[in-house]
């Protein structure tokens, strides 16, 4: 995802605009249904059968994944968007912060949103909203 990203910002133009909204299409499709998200079917079908990287069983709170999914997916869809309205900083700065809570969550499991939400549950703040 993350180099799906880089190479629609990088590109830029319909390129680019075609690179980002292919990413973003595919976090909400999969979050939506799981063989459309093409990433993690790479990751259970190819790689982790073929040794490449090893499974991981954790438990995890997949609702709060979800909403980071969709929440990524439209932000990238609204910084293809900017691409196409000529407008490249704004996708830079809508796309990058994403981008590397992609990267985190892949690379060291770390998920941001679900590091928020805990932190505001252990404050009480999500039971008083």
């Amino acid at each position: 995802m993350v180099v799906l990203v880089a190479a629609g910002l990088i590109l830029q133009g319909i390129p680019g605009v075609l690179f980002l909204t292919l990413a973003g299409i595919i976090m909400l499709a999969g979050r939506l249904w799981w063989p459309a998200d093409v990433v993690r079917q790479l990751v259970w079908r190819v790689l982790e059968p073929a040794g490449i990287l090893k499974r991981d069983d954790v438990h995890e709170d997949h609702e709060t994944r979800r909403i980071a999914r969709t929440i990524g997916g439209a932000v990238w869809l609204l910084a293809a968007a900017s691409l196409l309205a000529g407008n490249p900083v704004l996708a830079w700065v809508l796309t990058l912060p994403i981008a590397v809570m992609v990267a985190l969550d892949a690379s060291v499991d770390f998920c941001a949103l679900c590091f928020v939400m805990a932190q505001l549950d252990r404050r009480g703040i999500l039971h008083r909203a």
